[in-house]
């Protein structure tokens, strides 16, 4: 397996505020976001430091299931390709439940008994979300939605997939974890065993 040099270098620890060296900890005790990308996010102490510390109250906190929440971050990461996101797990998503079977059936959700039902539709619009903007542009998405989610909770799910859409594409161009080395990492995230499931 080769390693990847990233496209900008890690921060120096030495030289970071407390609250970077605060959230770099916290990454390495939650597994996410991942540690290697917070060393590099914190180097700018203001964008950088405020995105991690809105990702963590975005995926921990709120009022979706955290497992829901880890499972369509997952999804996306693997539907776009990203070694580092897909690999990435939350200490407590496993905790919660989210196993590798359940990571290795993402692709084919839709057809699997182990998500729930709650799950299924988060994941659909997940799907919808990372195949292009028209696919959640119209009233029916929303309307299936809301007959089991609230309006707080479609705004945070609406939060998560946009974040893990957008800033996944920004670290996956990083270059920290390549998707070949991610696939030899963990063998379940290989997107196309899927393509025609």
């Amino acid at each position: 397996m080769g390693l990847n040099m990233p496209r900008i270098d890690y921060v120096d620890e030495e030289t970071i505020s407390d609250e970077a060296r605060a959230l770099i900890e916290s990454a390495d005790e939650t597994g996410a976001p991942d540690p290697r990308c917070v060393r590099i996010y914190v180097k700018n102490e203001d964008a950088g430091v405020e995105w991690v510390k809105y990702w963590n109250s975005l995926l921990y906190g709120g009022v979706l299931p955290h497992a829901l929440k880890e499972l369509c971050r997952i999804y996306i990461s693997i539907d776009h390709e990203c070694g580092y996101c897909s690999t990435v797990r939350s200490t407590k998503g496993a905790a919660e439940g989210v196993t590798e079977e359940k990571v290795a059936a993402l692709m084919h959700f839709e057809a699997s008994d182990l998500f729930s039902e709650k799950e299924k539709i988060a994941l659909t619009y997940a799907k919808k979300f990372k195949s292009s903007v028209t696919e959640i542009d119209n009233d029916e998405v929303y309307n299936s939605l809301k007959k089991t989610f609230t309006d707080e909770e479609i705004i945070e799910l609406g939060m998560l997939c946009a974040q893990t859409d957008g800033v996944g594409k920004f670290a996956k161009s990083l270059n920290i974890i390549s998707w070949e080395d991610a696939c030899m990492i963990n063998p379940n995230i290989v997107k196309k065993e899927y393509a025609n499931s």
